[in-house]
This record gives C-alpha cells, structure tokens and sequence, in this order.
C-alpha cells in the first residue's frame, strides 16, 4: 500500500472556525479529510488550500478572507501534538519524512483579494504558502478562469468591485498585472498552479514562466470535456515542463453520466489511462478536492485512497505507476522546487 501525497483539497474552508472537527473519527461524515484519516491513509503530505470566493467577502480588506482559515490551521497543528507538521521548505518535508509525521503545505485557491495583489506576495509567502492559483471561477483583473463565471451577489457581503471590474475581452488569458503577479510568485519561490485557469492563461503561464508549474486538481479532457479539465496539449507541456495533474475526484469533472461508484471507478481508471498514454508516468499525482465538493461515490473520504490503489493493480497497471500516482511524482516535485 503505498503512501498518499494530495496536493488540494479545501478542509479549511469547510472547517471554518470549528478545527476541532478536524480529529473527528475517520467516516463520521464530518470531513473529508482528517487526522484520522490521513493516518490511515498513510499521507507523507497534504496540501491545505485557504479558499476566497470574492462574492463572500465581509469587507473589503485584503486578507481577512484568510485569517479565519489560517487560526483554523495553526490550531489544528498545536491540536496535533506533533503528528502534522507545516512544510515550507524541500528541508522541512524531508524531515516530515524522516520523523514520520504527517506535512501540511499550505496554498491559496483565488489570489485576487487586493485591488494591488501582487504586493500582498510577500505576506502570503510569509505565511507559509508556497503555491497558488491565479482564479478561481471567476475571471478578475489577474486573469481569466476556466468558466468565467459572473459574480454573484449575496446578501449583507460586500462584492470586491475591482477584482471583477479590469477583465476587458482583449484578455482572455493573464492581463499585464497577471503576468506581474506571475513574475512575482516565481521571484518569491511561490508555486503556480494553473487549475480554474482559460485555455489562453494556460499558454500565458507556460510562456512566460521560468519555473515547472502544476495542476492541482485537473482531469483529461479528451475523457471528460468541461473547461477545468486540460487538453491533451495541455498534458504534455506539463510534463514537458517538469509539472504535475493532481487526479480530481470531482465526479462532473470525471464522467457526464450519472455517478454511481461502478462508472465513477471506470472514470477515474480512463482518466488515468488517457494521462499516463499522452505525458507518460511521470506527471500524474493526486489532487482530491475533497471538502471542495460534495463527495465520490468510489473514495468517499481520504482514507479509502489504499482501498483505491488495490482496484488499480488489479487493473493490471504497475506498482511502479501506482507508486508514482500517489507520492513519488508530487514528492519530486516539491523536492525540487519548494525553498531549499
């Protein structure tokens, strides 16, 4: 059974200000993601998104959004007493590994939460993130997302005006404080990550950056064709880039027919098929989204990924690419390209 590396999930955000729901026991419903259940999934790593959806803010203050799910993790490392620890360095994982405890790296899904993004880098990598997406499903004056969903309006929250307001037709890809605030992460050692992201900003970051980039929770299009998904293309400059497809367990982003735990296993076995066949063994890896979706009917919760990797050799698929799959392609790269 191998160990799991998940680079995304959104257990913060669904935690909120409740981080004792986080030592609930494995399969109460509470979470997706646990102590327990990364435990029993024998997890070297997993990567906690702090997510904004720009519609909710309560003020327009930049990092705010983030407090309340940055208390929720440090309490949940003091809670741990030791058996998570937070990874900011290829140093710190390597001595995660060595003391068998359980890493947490910290990235931030919507980087948007400033009419002046880019200067709020420095503080985010101070915090410990060390990778981030451009969108989320909005299009905003960083870029353009894969959707391009219109904002929406709730009630007694103010709308961040100017995340929405800068995104004229002539930028279906990163606009010039995009390719900024691209520059800037790349300078501060902050991974980008490339999930929620247009077609076009795909082509932009992979042009303009000088450091591997990745897909945190992505699927092949070719397989099942939304807009969050990457096209065959798409696969290939990622591997040869030296990136990483985290497998999303999504199930919109895994087959369009009606999820059952049979078509749902199927799906994700042709996901892996078609990625392994187009950019070869060295690319794929895990990206859950647990806690950001309702749930997979296969892999309901963390800890039935080993239960996974039992169904995928019987599929006749080697250790050596399960292996790759569940740790060793996301434990390479963060290796080589988190800070030394």
């Amino acid at each position: 059974m191998p160990p799991i590396i998940d680079l995304h999930c959104d257990t913060l955000y669904r935690l909120s200000s409740e981080p004792e729901r986080f030592f609930a026991s494995s399969g109460t419903g509470s979470t997706h993601i646990s102590l327990s259940g990364l435990q029993n999934a024998h997890s070297l790593l997993q990567c906690f998104a702090l997510f904004t959806d720009l519609c909710e803010l309560p003020v327009p203050d930049s990092l705010s959004p983030l407090k309340e799910q940055l208390d929720c993790f440090h309490a949940i490392l003091a809670r741990s007493e030791g058996k998570l620890r937070q990874i900011k360095t290829s140093s710190d994982l390597t001595a995660c590994i060595k003391q068998h405890t359980i890493g947490a790296l910290l990235t931030m899904e919507e980087s948007c939460l400033s009419e002046h993004p880019v200067s709020l880098l420095p503080k985010l990598y101070e915090a410990g993130i060390r990778m981030v997406t451009l969108t989320w499903d909005y299009s905003t004056f960083l870029a353009s997302s894969a959707v391009n969903a219109p904002p929406r309006p709730i009630p007694n929250r103010h709308i961040f005006p100017a995340a929405f307001s800068r995104i004229p037709d002539s930028y279906p890809g990163l606009t010039p404080t995009g390719f900024d605030f691209l520059a800037e992460a790349e300078r501060l050692g902050i991974l980008i990550d490339i999930s929620h992201l247009s077609d076009t900003g795909f082509r932009d970051v992979a042009a303009h950056s000088s450091r591997p980039f990745l897909a945190s929770h992505s699927n092949a299009r070719s397989v099942c064709n939304v807009p969050r998904n990457l096209t065959d293309a798409m696969l290939r400059t990622l591997a040869h880039r030296g990136g990483l497809i985290g497998l999303c367990l999504h199930e919109p982003f895994l087959t369009p027919a009606s999820p059952t735990k049979e078509n749902i296993t199927e799906a994700l076995i042709a996901h892996i098929t078609r990625i392994l066949n187009v950019a070869g063994s060295e690319v794929l890896a895990l990206g859950t989204d647990f806690d950001g979706t309702p749930g997979n009917a296969a892999i309901p919760d963390i800890s039935k990924l080993p239960h996974f990797a039992e169904q995928l050799k019987k599929t006749g698929l080697t250790s050596d690419r399960i292996d790759r799959l569940f740790y060793k392609n996301a434990l390479r790269f963060f290796k080589e390209n988190l800070p030394a």
